[in-house]
């Protein structure tokens, strides 16, 4: 997600006022002028598409001879970029037969717009909910619950959700013959961005650091991790990132506990170790308020499941 709408998303469901429906004004899609489509073999039949100046999200790609299998479209002004790269990959067969998405976010689904007219779009069920205000052929046609299997280009892919964590639509996407796994936002690599959680879309703070936990058991060994955003990743990136995310959520949830208030703790801010942390769209002063206001929501969740 670009740095623009990263901020302008923080900042509205922070107020309380961020609206469900992901379909932004058009004037709000970044600056794609610049923009360019970089395309990674990263293992198998799998590669990764990246656009440049982290606009939008990484898009797995499965080529082959039973075609061509999309997680995630980026935006629809670069659909026509995303082709004539799946060309040179893959030169006279730009097929593509299916679209997952990882979740609702535009970032990840506004491409829907340009690869819906001819695939079918496969997501998870709060996904389609909050993707209604797109033309139906750029909805998902197929949705699940838990769990869906598809097998293609010699390879069982398998399409799990998981619960409350970036948002509460997140699919994280298993080519399994491959080793490679597509996070989505569950994941930004390295350390240029802190995460985001987005409350109002039904995510939860404590929720991503225990999909992140769980994800660290289940995903084999030498195993590619395609993040959301920013270069390819692997088990041991993933646990540096459940790392900050145990330290950083502790000291929020101790120092709110004492009394602090959020200003307080952000003027004291994370420990030094993190200052190269989030020179993008997610800096320290904003994840500490996503951290308290997602501690918030699930206390007053709890105090209300509790009378």
């Amino acid at each position: 997600m670009s740095q623009k709408l990263q901020k302008l998303l923080i900042l509205t469901f922070l107020m309380g006022t961020l609206c469900l429906n992901p379909c932004f004004p058009q004037e709000e899609i970044p600056d794609l002028s610049r923009v360019k489509i970089i395309s990674t073999h990263v293992a198998g039949n799998i590669y990764m598409l990246e656009a440049t100046e982290d606009v939008a999200g990484n898009i797995a790609v499965s080529v082959g001879p039973d075609g061509i299998l999309m997680v995630d479209t980026q935006f629809a002004p670069l659909g026509k970029l995303i082709l004539a790269e799946l060309r040179k990959i893959c030169p006279g067969k730009t097929d593509i037969k299916y679209v997952i998405n990882t979740h609702y976010h535009q970032d990840h689904t506004h491409g829907n717009l340009f690869f819906g007219k001819s695939a079918l779009i496969i997501a998870h069920e709060n996904a389609m909910g909050r993707l209604l205000d797109l033309p139906r052929y750029a909805q998902p046609t197929i949705t699940f619950n838990q769990q869906l299997s598809l097998y293609f280009n010699g390879e069982e892919i398998k399409i799990i959700h998981y619960p409350p964590g970036h948002t509460d639509s997140d699919a994280v996407v298993f080519f399994t013959k491959s080793n490679v796994v597509h996070l989505g936002d569950l994941l930004n690599s390295g350390n240029w961005s802190f995460p985001t959680v987005d409350l109002e879309g039904g995510g939860s703070v404590t929720g991503m650091l225990r999909n992140i936990e769980d994800l660290i058991r289940i995903i084999p060994a030498g195993a590619k991790i395609i993040p959301g955003h920013y270069e390819l990743s692997d088990l041991e990136g993933l646990k540096a990132t459940r790392d900050m995310l145990v330290e950083t959520i502790s000291l929020v949830k101790r120092k709110k506990a004492a009394g602090l208030s959020l200003e307080q703790i952000k003027k004291e801010g994370l420990p030094p170790k993190y200052k190269d942390w989030g020179r993008g769209y997610t800096n320290a002063e904003t994840w500490i308020e996503n951290i308290y206001m997602g501690l918030e929501k699930e206390s007053s969740l709890d105090k209300k499941f509790n009378k």
